[in-house]
């Protein structure tokens, strides 16, 4: 079969597209929606598919409207269908045996009792309702006047906080104007510095094309002379052997003087074109060094530009964390007198104890100077405990203690506290 179909592949195309027709055909003529006689049903519908080329598609439709088509046949007439079988006749189900009904007397009791239940419940229900709702009125009011008692502190403590933040922004605006001016004038400077070194290596590159498109020129001269020697080594030449026609014996003693002052013109020019190639090399040695120490400068440069910048940003850097510090021992020696002053109106010496005793105590306090419960503890002590303990105490009894507001207050968050009489 394959050895048919290699050769002779149309007439195997077309006994295949043969065949397709007459599937097609055979298919579409037969009916197969023909009612089952014998049993009175109908019977399913099958669709037959077949995929097949356009062409092919083409050619099928083209046979089949030429085909003639079958006559109709006519439709059988159906069966009538069987009567259906009478369903049996359902039983009667057996009623259940009735319960003796009560009489007058238990139907007035059982009402009456269910009576009385149903009050006793509603005034349970109604007592334990009334409670639950003085409970809830008396909660909801507790709830209202805190809230009210929370949102009035709470708007006072923003008002101090949004006072305060603004004199905090208007320092904090006032020394980054200052920082942002000093760092667009190192910025300035770097540009210039940027700027000066791309205007030298614009320059430099624009030497190195000038030098390049100058040896281009003297290559393309040199290609020209070679080639007008070899133009009149032609012509010589041709020449010779016209000559030569004439007076063999003559022109072959010039022609071997010829050969000979070409063979040392072409040696002369060999040794010109190496000499220039040699002075190519070195040019572009010379050249190639040239751009790599101009590399290496750009380098050292960029990073000696980076150093500056970031030795002048540590600078800057520091000196920030010096104000910072500085604000805060501003702070600490304005509020620390305060609160040792404070401290010292509730203090009540201990008897037999010395003027010249000192402790320090580490102390929390919370917004708007309050001493954290069990907060205060001794941590250098003066030797003698009662001393040590009377502070404490005083530190206690002093709370609330003058602290200031806003970012200030986080000094005091959690602080040592010297004391001595």
């Amino acid at each position: 079969m394959w050895q048919i179909l290699k050769r002779y592949p149309k007439a195997y195309l077309w006994s295949v597209l043969l065949h397709l027709t007459l599937l097609v055909l055979m298919l579409t003529g037969v009916d197969w929606l023909v009612r089952n006689q014998e049993v009175g049903g109908f019977e399913n519908m099958v669709q037959a598919q077949m995929r097949a080329t356009p062409d092919i598609e083409r050619r099928v439709e083209a046979l089949r409207a030429a085909a003639p088509r079958p006559p109709p046949e006519p439709e059988s007439e159906p069966l009538p269908r069987p009567p259906p079988e009478p369903e049996p006749e359902a039983l009667p189900r057996p009623e259940p045996p009735l319960e003796p009904a009560p009489t007058p007397e238990q139907e007035a009791a059982a009402a009456l009792l269910a009576e009385q239940q149903a009050a006793e419940r509603e005034r349970v229900e109604a007592e334990r309702q009334a409670e639950l709702e003085a409970e809830r009125q008396a909660t909801l009011d507790a709830e209202r006047q805190a809230q009210l008692q929370r949102e009035r502190e709470a708007a006072r403590q923003a008002e101090r906080e949004a006072e305060q933040e603004r004199q905090r922004q208007a320092e904090l605006a006032a020394q980054r104007r200052a920082e942002e001016d000093a760092r667009r004038k190192a910025e300035d400077e770097i540009r210039r510095k940027v700027a000066e070194e791309a205007e030298r290596r614009a320059a430099e590159e624009a030497r190195r094309r000038a030098e390049a498109e100058a040896r281009r020129q003297q290559a393309a001269e040199a290609e020209r002379r070679e080639r007008e020697a070899r133009e009149q080594r032609e012509a010589e030449q041709a020449a010779q052997r016209a000559a030569e026609e004439r007076e063999r014996q003559q022109q072959e003693a010039e022609r071997q003087a010829a050969l000979a002052a070409q063979r040392r013109a072409e040696e002369e020019a060999r040794r010109d074109a190496e000499r220039q190639r040699q002075a190519e090399q070195e040019q572009q040695r010379r050249l190639e060094q040239e751009r790599r120490q101009a590399e290496a400068r750009e380098r050292e440069l960029e990073a000696a530009l980076a150093a500056e910048l970031a030795a002048e940003r540590a600078t800057l850097d520091a000196a920030a964390e010096q104000r910072m510090a500085a604000a805060r021992r501003q702070t600490a020696n304005k509020w620390v007198p305060a609160i040792q002053s404070r401290v010292r109106q509730f203090w009540v010496r201990p008897s037999a104890s010395r003027s010249d005793l000192e402790t320090v105590v580490n102390l929390r306090l919370e917004a708007g100077g309050y001493v954290v419960p069990d907060s205060v503890r001794v941590i250098e002590g003066s030797g003698n405990a009662a001393f040590d303990q009377s502070v404490v105490v005083a530190i206690n009894k002093a709370s609330p203690l003058p602290v200031p507001d806003g970012s200030e207050f986080d000094l005091f968050k959690d602080f040592n506290l010297r004391f001595r009489p």
